[in-house]
């Protein structure tokens, strides 16, 4: 078999297919992961290539029977894909915020009959009856069937509101690590680094401080040195004060503004401060207390484990993966990718009992990150080491922190701001 597959043999948690209705498959959240895995199950049914197939080993599914006779139905509370990496941007510019958001249905690649979109929050998933149960916009409670169910719900993050604090200056807090402890997972972030950089660039006469409570930037990243020490060269090279070793106690005054008080005991008095450190909660509430408690996320296929056991049915892709490292759009429509085709692959194995079901293993890319750093850039890739200055900011970035590259590689490529 090839390197990256796994061979499943017929079990119990496979049974064979009873052509009783169509399959169905739920898809909760749709940001980059859950985009990634609905494109992937269309591209599976029309023969079409796999968006990010270049980065596993699909080849066991060339030449597989054809199953066409599947749903997909996406549950997501919004009606629409943010591109949350270029966050920073849609904040500071109010220019750019309509452009980091598209409605599903304005993408003709989503307006399919066999793909359905509700817009509600999911509230339970019961995977023995495998029944997920959601409130709709009018606070209705529903009930959805499903065969097959993947969570890439993802991360919650408080975002700040937009600049408005042109005179007294804003001070950013945080410019590391986030984390959050739900199974020991750990969130990398450069929040802080990318909003102070981005207000500064558009708001060039605004004082712009960054308070960071360690001696480095980007401490705890798995990140060479020169790219910690780049990221600060930058954002100083740009009249950006960044403040190292420094705690922040921030006291609200009755007008607005704010005195930021240091450990040191000086203080500066700001019109507004960005708390670009607060922790990130994974969007899983609907999963039972138990599971929440013990579940595992299977790394090969991205199934679920609980009580050592396989959820047969049930898959995780993005964010809520507990995975360490950098967490990047990029391995979130790597891991939909994979969980889409293996739930393809079961689907294969359901309507073809003498097919053996091969499961895709998914396979982290190398750590790498490019960060957005005001007017400049710095990135780092295995292969290229460390590359900085504002040369990098269109290769890397284009004008819109990536978001044409994103839907390119998802094949996203016709849309229609004025669809409903």
């Amino acid at each position: 078999m090839p390197q990256h597959t796994t061979v499943v043999p017929r079990s119990r948690n496979h049974p064979p297919y009873a052509a009783v209705r169509k399959p169905k498959i739920v898809i909760v959240g749709c940001s980059y992961a859950g985009m990634s895995a609905t494109l992937t199950l269309t591209a599976l049914k029309g023969g079409l290539p796999i968006p990010f197939a270049s980065y596993g080993d699909y080849s066991h599914l060339q030449n597989v029977p054809s199953v066409q006779d599947f749903d997909i139905t996406v549950v997501d509370e919004r009606d629409g894909f943010f591109h949350s990496v270029g966050a920073p941007l849609a904040h500071i510019s109010p220019a750019k915020t309509s452009m980091m958001w598209k409605v599903y249905k304005g993408f003709s690649e989503l307006r399919r009959p066999d793909i359905d979109f509700v817009q509600g929050t999911v509230t339970s998933i019961d995977p023995t009856s495998q029944v997920m149960r959601y409130q709709d916009l009018e606070g209705r409670s529903q009930n959805l069937e499903y065969d097959y169910i993947l969570i890439s719900s993802g991360l919650r993050r408080p975002w700040p509101i937009i600049v408005e604090a042109e005179k007294l200056g804003v001070v950013v807090v945080g410019g590391g690590t986030l984390k959050w402890k739900v199974h020991e997972f750990h969130y990398w972030g450069a929040i802080g680094v990318e909003f102070a950089g981005k207000i500064k660039t558009h708001y060039i006469a605004t004082p712009v401080t960054l308070v960071h409570s360690r001696h480095q930037l980007l401490l705890n990243e798995p990140l060479p040195e020169e790219f910690k020490t780049r990221t600060l060269e930058l954002l100083r090279a740009q009249g950006i004060d960044v403040l190292l070793n420094q705690r922040a106690d921030v006291q609200e005054l009755p007008d607005g503004t704010s005195y930021v008080k240091f450990q040191d005991r000086n203080r500066l008095h700001t019109g507004m401060v960005i708390m670009a450190m607060a922790s990130p909660t994974p969007s899983s509430q609907f999963l039972s207390s138990h599971i929440l408690r013990v579940t595992l996320i299977y790394i090969g296929s991205l199934q679920i484990i609980s009580r050592d056991e396989v959820i047969p049915r049930m898959f995780a892709a993005g964010d809520i993966v507990n995975l360490p490292g950098i967490k990047l759009g990029g391995n979130a429509m790597l891991m939909g990718s994979v969980a889409a085709a293996n739930i393809y692959s079961l689907l294969v194995a359901q309507h073809n009992p003498s097919w053996r079901s091969a499961m895709e293993r998914y396979v982290p890319m190398e750590p790498k990150m490019a960060l957005s750093v005001g007017n400049s850039a710095v990135c780092y890739t295995p292969g290229d080491g460390v590359k900085y200055g504002k040369e990098w900011v269109e290769p890397m970035f284009g004008s819109d922190l990536g978001w044409s590259k994103i839907l390119s590689a998802l094949g996203l490529k016709n849309y229609e701001n004025t669809a409903l």
